[in-house]
């Protein structure tokens, strides 16, 4: 599928148009990136894994897929380590705020040691919000491949956009999939809970294919692959908030560019939403530098204060308008 054909049908579906068939032709495409390539054992581990599969096969329990059940043998392999990774007992924590690792040479591990909140920043720019105890493990350099995470505990997730490589959390055998937008899951007791607060998901279990729009709360049952919306309070919708203004890194020089154009090269650069009326901004011209030091605060104040703009800092970003 080209880059274009398949932006067309993520348009399509995220703004609610696509039609059965376009719907279908997504659904393809998406069944063939939904399988982890995360290497995130040991050989010694993954004797043990391939022990524990076969007792459970000697056993016949019921092994919880990470696809569905017409999926090749491999997926099965995968889908019992991603199972078995987050049943088993990690070694202990040192008492750092945030603790992060590197269990192969392309994966990494990150896990919230302290008693609150911890954000990071991923590479593609996204923003991750590690609750108390909870834990993500991704193959590095993040986004290369693909934009897989796995996730242990309960973690608030804003995507930064990027249509030809989704981003998925597996969580108990149960994927969520999103382009742009932001949720927050959270698993207990083989329970996985998925709040939507902007855009759109795609939730899946072994047995079942939901899609969530802003507000939605999607609980699954992580043995049965059974799925069912709930009422979600209020106060739970609330969107975490996010210090956009402290990201730092970025370096750009500006020569009289038309304001709306630089606005979109921090926008890219921060890997941050930043919302505007172009057309306002066009006859505006611009000179300046922004150095890696500089935060992005900084940056849109400096520039507020040149041409008499009016910053609004929103649960993705920042609005910008003038004041007059």
């Amino acid at each position: 599928m080209t880059p274009s054909r398949l932006q067309y049908l993520l348009d399509r579906y995220l703004n609610g148009t696509a039609t059965e068939a376009e719907q279908a032709e997504y659904d393809h495409w998406y069944e063939q990136q939904q399988v982890p390539e995360i290497n995130a054992f040991t050989s010694a581990e993954r004797s043990e894994m391939y022990a524990v599969i076969a007792t459970r096969i000697r056993e016949k329990r019921r092994v919880v897929y990470l696809r569905r059940a017409a999926a090749v043998a491999a997926a099965v392999v995968i889908a019992a380590g991603a199972l078995w990774m987050f049943n088993t007992t990690l070694p202990p924590a040192r008492k750092v705020a945030v603790k992060q690792e590197v269990l192969q040479p392309d994966t990494t591990a990150i896990a919230n040691t302290s008693g609150k909140q911890q954000i990071l920043h991923l590479p593609d720019g996204s923003q991750v919000i590690l609750y108390k105890d909870a834990e993500i493990r991704f193959v590095a350099p993040f986004g290369t491949k693909n934009r897989v995470v796995l996730l242990r505990g309960k973690g608030y997730f804003n995507v930064a956009a990027n249509a030809p490589k989704p981003f998925t959390v597996w969580s108990e055998g149960v994927s969520t999939t999103a382009l742009g937008t932001s949720f927050t899951i959270s698993s207990k007791q083989k329970e996985v809970n998925v709040i939507l607060h902007t855009g759109k998901v795609m939730v899946k279990t072994n047995t079942q294919v939901r899609y969530l729009t802003p507000g939605q709360s999607l609980v699954c049952n992580a043995a049965t692959g059974i799925a069912r919306l709930q009422p979600t309070p209020e106060k739970t919708l609330v969107t975490p908030k996010i210090d956009f203004g402290s990201l730092r890194g970025f370096t750009a020089t500006f020569d009289q560019a038309p304001l709306s154009n630089v606005f979109d090269t921090i926008a890219r650069g921060y890997h941050v939403n930043i919302q505007l009326k172009a057309a306002a901004f066009n006859n505006i011209a611009f000179s300046g530098v922004i150095r890696d030091t500089d935060s992005l605060l900084q940056v849109l104040h400096r520039i507020a204060m040149l041409h008499d703009l009016k910053i609004t800092s929103t649960n993705t970003g920042y609005r910008i308008e003038k004041n007059h």
